[in-house]
């Protein structure tokens, strides 16, 4: 079970630092150009291996924690502790996939879908968001339980990505590019679980920097606080620049 769990957390982390580069090069390059048409797909794809290797990772840590973790022989009574720890960790796991594999997938439907919007709304679509809204509730659940406040600062993003996906797909479009803001929107969500997991753990690992206490959360928070008004304003600069800011007549496409 070992040897799994190191060769997916191997390829985990080199998904994850693809799919770090992947996303600012669309971010920068002419928006519906060949580059950034290629290295979105690379993003996705990466965002897939990630949210894979996360699932089996996860499963490590329940089936074999000490295994996995490669704990030294230690007494029943810790050892115990210690597999409960690391089990602890698991769904924690599983809800960073969510957070990270659900926004990036729903804004590649959407723009799959930009033509026929009706066909956004499939069973795949409303299972995973209604997942990601129940892992968001567990979160908060499992930070009162545990006393572990990381599990819940992420759980709003969660509640955001899960509803608020579900609700555009299942209204008419506000406007003619209703799908564009969505899928940029979307995408930005996946950059900043891709952002949030460098900065807790690869930055951690080759910066040498640890925090504890209610500190240990703000690795967690400033990617989102950076994020979510970033894609704020990039929303309304392209609305603004497709005459959909609500000050000028709506263009027709």
């Amino acid at each position: 079970m070992r040897s799994i769990y190191q060769v997916a957390l191997a390829i985990h982390i080199a998904a994850g630092i693809i799919g770090l580069l992947a996303f600012w090069t669309p971010a920068i390059a002419r928006k519906g150009g060949t580059v950034h048409v290629k290295a979105g797909r690379l993003f996705y794809k990466a965002t897939c291996m990630v949210a894979l290797t996360g699932i089996v990772m996860a499963l490590g840590f329940l089936i074999a924690p000490l295994t996995v973790r490669a704990v030294p022989s230690v007494p029943p009574e810790r050892a115990a502790r210690i597999a409960a720890e690391i089990r602890l960790f698991a769904p924690f796991l599983l809800y960073l996939v969510l957070i990270t594999f659900t926004p990036v997938y729903h804004g590649v439907r959407v723009l799959a879908t930009r033509r026929a919007p009706e066909q956004l709304r499939t069973r795949f679509h409303t299972l995973l968001n209604v997942v990601t809204i129940v892992a968001a509730g567990t979160m908060i659940a499992l930070a009162l339980w545990a006393r572990r406040p990381v599990f819940a600062a992420l759980s709003p993003i969660g509640f955001l990505i899960g509803f608020g996906n579900l609700g555009f797909a299942r209204q008419p479009y506000p406007t003619p590019m209703a799908w564009w803001y969505e899928h940029m929107g979307s995408m930005i969500g996946g950059g900043i679980a891709f952002h949030t997991a460098f900065l807790v753990i690869g930055a951690g690992r080759l910066l040498g920097l640890q925090f504890s206490g209610w500190v240990a959360v703000v690795p967690w928070i400033v990617p989102s606080l950076v994020g979510i008004p970033a894609s704020a304003i990039w929303v309304a600069y392209y609305r603004r620049k497709f005459r959909e800011d609500g000050r000028v007549e709506l263009a027709r496409t």
